[in-house]
C-alpha cells in the first residue's frame, strides 16, 4: 500500500487555521496511542477535545504534546452519535476531525487534508486514505482510498469518520449537519450524507491513518449493505434522492449482472494468459538450460582450438628457428665454396701443381 508524504505546514501558527481533533473516549487503553500520534502531527495549530462517553473517564493532561487538551466529562453514558454532537458543540475550531479513541493518525494526516482546504475556498470538505490493520496494529492489506462518488456514498460509507476534514461553518447555522441521535451505527456515513447536500468532498489520495478492525469496537457485527442499520440509512435518505440520484442507482444495479460478467470474462483471460505465461516461462527456462550447456560446449572447444593454436604458434617459431639456422649454414658454405673456387683459380695454385703432384708420388713410394 501507498503512503502518503506529509504535507509542508505553513510558515506560521498565525497564519494557520485552528484544527480542533474531536475525540470520542470509551476509556480504552488505545486512547493513549490515539492521543500520541495527535501530538506528532505537523500542523502547528490544534486543539484536542476529548468526550468522555461514559463516566468515571480518567483525568487526562491540559496538553497533548504542543496543544491545547480537553476534557469533556459526562454524567450518563453517551451513545455514539450523541458523544459526537456532544463533540461538535465544544470544538473552537476551523476544520474539524473526529478520532475515535481506538485508531491514530500519522504525523502529516491533518496537515494535507487542512493544506487542501486552505488553499481552495471552494472545498469545504476533504477526505484521504485510511489503511485497515487488526486488533493488534497489523496492517490487513486493505486501504479506504476511494476517490469521491456521490452515487456509492448513496449506497455505502465510502470512509471512516478519522480521514475527513471539514469547516466547523457547515454545522453552524439553521440548516446545520448534525449527527442523528436516532442513528447508533453507521452515523458517520449518514453525518457525510449531509455534509454532501451542502459541499462536494475532495480526495486526496495517499494513506495517512489507520483503522482498528476488532470485535470490542461494537460497529462490525451488524454492517454491510443487507444489516439493519444500512437499512435505517436507506430508509431515512430515500425521500432524499433526486430523480438523477435514482437513474443513476437504477443503471449501476442494472449494469451490475452485466459488469459480473464482463469482469469474469476479463478474470478468465487472466487466468489463460497466466497459464500461457507460466508455459512460455517453462520453455524459455528449457531453452536456457540448452543455452547454457551449448556454451559450455562451445566453451571447451574454445579452449581446445587455443590449446591447438598455441601448439601451432610455437611449431611455427621452432621452425622459423630452425630455418634461420639453416639458411645461416647455406651462407656459410657459399662462402667456403667461394673461398675454394678462388683458390683453385688462382695463379699460385696453379704454379704450384707439379709440387703437389711430385708430393703425391713420392707419398706412394
Amino acid at each position: 500500500m501507498e503512503s502518503a508524504s506529509p504535507t509542508a505546514a505553513p510558515a506560521s501558527a498565525s497564519e494557520s487555521p485552528l484544527v480542533s481533533v474531536l475525540v470520542r473516549s470509551i476509556d480504552r487503553p488505545m486512547l493513549d496511542e490515539a492521543l500520541a500520534s495527535i501530538a506528532l502531527q505537523t500542523w502547528p495549530r490544534i486543539e484536542v477535545v476529548v468526550v468522555a462517553a461514559r463516566p468515571g473517564h480518567r483525568e487526562l493532561p491540559a496538553r497533548c504534546g504542543p496543544f491545547d487538551l480537553r476534557l469533556v466529562p459526562a454524567d450518563a453514558p453517551l451513545q455514539r452519535s450523541a458523544a459526537a454532537n456532544r463533540a461538535l458543540d465544544h470544538a473552537r475550531g476551523d476544520y474539524l476531525l473526529f478520532l475515535d479513541d481506538d485508531d491514530w493518525l500519522m504525523p502529516g494526516h491533518i496537515a494535507r487534508l487542512a493544506d487542501v482546504l486552505r488553499k481552495q475556498p471552494k472545498a469545504r470538505v476533504a477526505y484521504t486514505g485510511v489503511a485497515l490493520v487488526n486488533a493488534a496494529g497489523e496492517p490487513m492489506g486493505q486501504a479506504m482510498d476511494l476517490p469521491f462518488d456521490g452515487v456509492r456514498q448513496l449506497a455505502g460509507n465510502i470512509t471512516p469518520i478519522h480521514a475527513v476534514l471539514f469547516e466547523r461553518a457547515l454545522c453552524q447555522g439553521p440548516a446545520s449537519a448534525r449527527f442523528d441521535e436516532q442513528v447508533d451505527h453507521y452515523e458517520d456515513w449518514d453525518f457525510w450524507l449531509q455534509l454532501a447536500r451542502r459541499s462536494t468532498f475532495v480526495h486526496l489520495p495517499g494513506v495517512s491513518a489507520f483503522y482498528r478492525v476488532h470485535d470490542s469496537s461494537g460497529v462490525h457485527a451488524d454492517s454491510g449493505p443487507q444489516s439493519a442499520a444500512a437499512a435505517t440509512i436507506f430508509d431515512k435518505w430515500q425521500g432524499y434522492w433526486t430523480k438523477e440520484q435514482r437513474g443513476r442507482l437504477m443503471e449501476r444495479a442494472w449494469a451490475a449482472d452485466d459488469l459480473q460478467r464482463t469482469l469474469a470474462a476479463a478474470q478468465a483471460a487472466v487466468a489463460d494468459l497466466q497459464r500461457v505465461t507460466a508455459d512460455q516461462h517453462t520453455i524459455l527456462a528449457r531453452q536456457s538450460t540448452t543455452l547454457a550447456e551449448q556454451q559450455a560446449t562451445i566453451a571447451r572447444q574454445q579452449g581446445a582450438i587455443d590449446h591447438q593454436l598455441a601448439t601451432l604458434h610455437e611449431q611455427a617459431w621452432q621452425a622459423s628457428r630452425l630455418l634461420a639456422q639453416s639458411e645461416t649454414q647455406a651462407a656459410e658454405l657459399a662462402r667456403r665454396d667461394a673461398q675454394v673456387a678462388d683458390l683453385l683459380g688462382s695463379t699460385s695454385w696453379k704454379i704450384t701443381a707439379p709440387l703437389r703432384r711430385l708430393s703425391g708420388a713420392l707419398k706412394r713410394r
